[in-house]
């Protein structure tokens, strides 16, 4: 077996489940773009990537509080969650593409370098609460690994998807770094100072 065939086994089945809401076209083949530049070893374990809407949550699950961030949230406002595996279900990652989709302006969708931007966070937070609970636990919180994780997943597609655009992008990067460090050293004196 060759390595791509290894690799698309592993990977998860995309299921599209929506109740009176019709995604973007391109929806589905972004994800599955996004889920190519995920190395196949973390993803073993996970069987299914759900993309709903909260209307086709049962009532139930809409109502359902969910922990993040020191707070809870409604579920039918999450722009995703994880499941992990249990007895009776696979490992499920569930990517409400109502919420996503609203998060930003629809030109946001039409826009080459940006279309993945808002999705590339939310299912690569979600991978990361997998790898976390399944390959790499980290004695850290949750959301922490979780966002450590879709910072490198993303940070990986961009460097592998858009591969072009890399001569412009990190003198771009290394400049908006030392703004911020700039930024930092001069908010301790400028509080001192007072």
């Amino acid at each position: 077996m060759e390595n791509g065939e290894k690799a698309r086994d592993v990977r998860p089945e995309i299921v599209e489940s929506y109740r009176d809401f019709t995604p973007p076209a391109q929806i589905r083949k972004m994800v599955d773009n996004l889920l190519s530049y995920v190395p196949p070893k973390y993803l073993v374990g996970l069987k299914k990537i759900v993309l709903t809407n909260r209307s086709a949550l049962p009532r139930d699950n809409r109502r359902q509080k969910v922990w993040g961030r020191g707070r809870k949230y409604r579920l039918a406002e999450s722009l995703g969650s994880y499941s992990r595996a249990r007895k009776s279900s696979p490992a499920t990652v569930w990517l409400y593409v109502d919420n996503i989709v609203s998060a930003d302006p629809a030109w946001v969708l039409r826009t080459p370098l940006l279309r993945y931007t808002r999705l590339a966070d939310v299912l690569y937070h979600e991978i990361g609460h997998h790898i976390h609970a399944v390959h790499r636990p980290v004695h850290d919180g949750k959301e922490n690994v979780a966002e450590d994780w879709s910072r490198k997943l993303s940070g990986r597609f961009l460097r592998r998807h858009y591969w072009f655009l890399m001569p412009i992008l990190y003198p771009l990067s290394f400049a908006t770094k030392m703004v911020r460090r700039m930024r930092k050293a001069v908010k301790p004196e400028s509080r001192s100072s007072h």
